[in-house]
């Protein structure tokens, strides 16, 4: 499954106003909930912040794929945010995180959810990729960089 049958550029931020990782959360899930009625934004925000306690889900190199599952949910929902300044996400390797993907998935849907996750980590482990979604001016922007490097990627 390709990114971007997963993605619109409503699902997108690309100045994101929070400073701390709650407050992505919850700046995340404000957007979700516009696009997609019928979620509810405090089991959104729970499940987030549940996932988070297990462990943080900033990786590496300035990005952070906060993920959880969500009872009830339909179908998987892709979510990005970029923020210039960045954000102290605990990441793995210390840094502060800019661009996150928020991904929910319903339960049941687990080798769906890991190859989302890992077709992800394909995309942003590529440095150019990163620098070009730091750089992007708007959403559409940040979605045809998605778009034209997702095409790119061996499934």
């Amino acid at each position: 499954m390709k990114i971007t049958e997963l993605l619109t550029q409503d699902e997108i931020i690309p100045h994101l106003s929070s400073q701390t990782k709650e407050g992505v959360i919850e700046e995340m899930s404000d957007l979700i909930v516009r696009v997609h009625h019928e979620l509810d934004k405090a089991e959104i925000v729970n499940a987030l912040l549940e996932r988070e306690k297990l462990g943080s889900t900033g990786i590496e190199e300035g990005v952070a794929i906060p993920h959880a599952k969500i009872k009830d949910l339909k179908s998987i929902i892709l979510a990005i945010g970029r923020s210039l300044k960045g954000i102290d996400f605990q990441a793995h390797d210390g840094k502060t995180s800019h661009i996150f993907f928020v991904l929910l998935a319903p339960p049941g849907s687990a080798s769906t959810h890991i190859k989302i996750l890992a077709r992800l980590s394909r995309l942003l482990k590529q440095e150019d990729v990163r620098i070009r979604l730091m750089e992007a001016g708007s959403s559409a922007d940040i979605y045809d960089i998605i778009r034209e490097e997702d095409e790119k990627l061996v499934c």
